[in-house]
């Protein structure tokens, strides 16, 4: 008996296989459902964990496996709640931390080995005075042919060597970097306001169900209503969702409201720590907002983002001070010039129509450092030579 089980909180386990049975090389296939092995947990569906079962992947692999003769169970669980987003969130840090010391330790493997290889190739080769000829017709010839080739081949192993050294440690680096990232406060923005999107749409399908296409040959659910008639069997009709569907999305509602929670509260400790959230009320007309290490004027300040020059008229110009009579100027037909919007998770900074205007006079080092300082304090970071200072 192979039983496939799911639940929010261990995921989709494959159990009961045991080795050389053929059950991981049946699953194991795209169209098989794409099952995975661990040595942890075992076979498993990727990305199942924390989310409602993935039904026509599973069904796939129970089809498959059904085929190949095998009896196969299916239990799964979509309503009862899996783990806290916190908790997940915690694991997901911390194996990001384990992830970032074993890449640590390759990097250091490797370039350690790549140094020790390179200078005993240097060490071998030290016998052969530099540019040493060879001498043809000599009884040195063939030996200094073949440690030529040698060195070149212990060359070619080193600078590979250094080559994965330097790839694991910029994994190192990004494993690192992992939390800081994830808890960027422009990127929570984002995630929120998707995460926001999502439960919207999930409460009007419980609300107001969903339509779907049908022809003649197809089943129409009893539930079903009418809603357009295409003729010869085709119609639009409006499903009412069965009282399963309806507990596995509330399940989802309820563990996209937990997920909301947790990075609300993470804004709200970035803004206790100093870093601007900036919104509509922070911009009028005539501001400069900096984007890019440069400052540009506004145009409008809207809900979600700010207007601003279009982009290619400024950017990669060098211009430290972008202003709405500088685009006229580029845009070569004149009159009412492109523009582009700026959401407020990509502000930077703010400057004021005066500051900017002054800034103008400024040489250009110290526009820069005014700039510079206006984004750190967004990031709610310490000036450069103030106790406390971040790089």
């Amino acid at each position: 008996m192979i039983r496939i089980v799911h639940t929010r909180a261990e995921g989709t386990l494959l159990e009961g296989s045991r080795k050389g049975d053929g059950v991981y090389e049946i699953v194991r296939t795209r169209e098989n459902g794409g099952f995975r092995w661990s040595r942890h947990v075992g076979i498993y569906l990727p990305h199942s964990q924390d989310k409602a079962a993935k039904m026509w992947e599973i069904d796939r692999a129970a089809a498959a496996l059904r085929a190949a003769g095998f009896e196969v169970e299916v239990d799964v669980d979509n309503v009862t709640a899996g783990r806290s987003f916190a908790d997940a969130e915690a694991d997901r840090n911390e194996r990001a931390e384990g992830r970032a010391d074993r890449y640590a330790e390759r990097a250091s493997r490797n370039t350690s080995a790549g140094n020790a290889r390179w200078d005993r190739t240097r060490e071998r080769m030290s016998g052969i005075p530099l540019g040493q000829p060879i001498l043809v017709g000599h009884h040195s010839e063939r030996r200094h042919r073949r440690q030529i080739e040698w060195a070149h081949n212990q060359d070619r192993k080193a600078l590979d060597e250094v080559k994965k050294g330097k790839y694991w440690a910029g994994r190192t680096q990004a494993a690192e970097n992992y939390q800081r990232h994830r808890e960027d406060p422009g990127t929570t923005r984002r995630r929120i306001d998707k995460l926001e999107a999502d439960k919207r749409r999930l409460e009007r399908r419980l609300a107001d169900g969903w339509t779907q296409k049908f022809g003649p040959d197809a089943e129409i659910p009893t539930d079903a209503t009418l809603l357009q008639d295409y003729g010869q069997g085709y119609g639009l009709y409006r499903l009412t969702p069965s009282e399963e569907w309806t507990a596995t999305q509330n399940a989802d509602i309820a563990q996209l409201d937990d997920e909301l929670g947790y990075w609300r509260q993470v804004l709200a400790e970035a803004e206790q720590r100093g870093v601007k959230l900036w919104t509509k009320a922070d911009f009028t007309k005539g501001d400069f907002v900096i984007y890019m290490g440069a400052a540009i004027e506004v145009m409008r300040a809207n809900t979600k983002s700010l207007t601003v020059p279009w982009g290619h008229y400024w950017a990669g110009s060098g211009l430290l001070i972008v202003t709405v009579e500088f685009a006229q100027k580029v845009h070569k037909s004149g009159g009412r010039i492109y523009t582009d919007t700026l959401p407020y998770d990509k502000v930077q900074g703010r400057l004021s129509a005066e500051e900017a205007a002054a800034a103008i006079r400024l040489p250009v080092a110290e526009a820069k450092r005014l700039i510079t300082s206006r984004v750190r304090e967004a990031r709610g970071e310490a000036a450069p030579d103030q106790p406390g200072a971040q790089s």
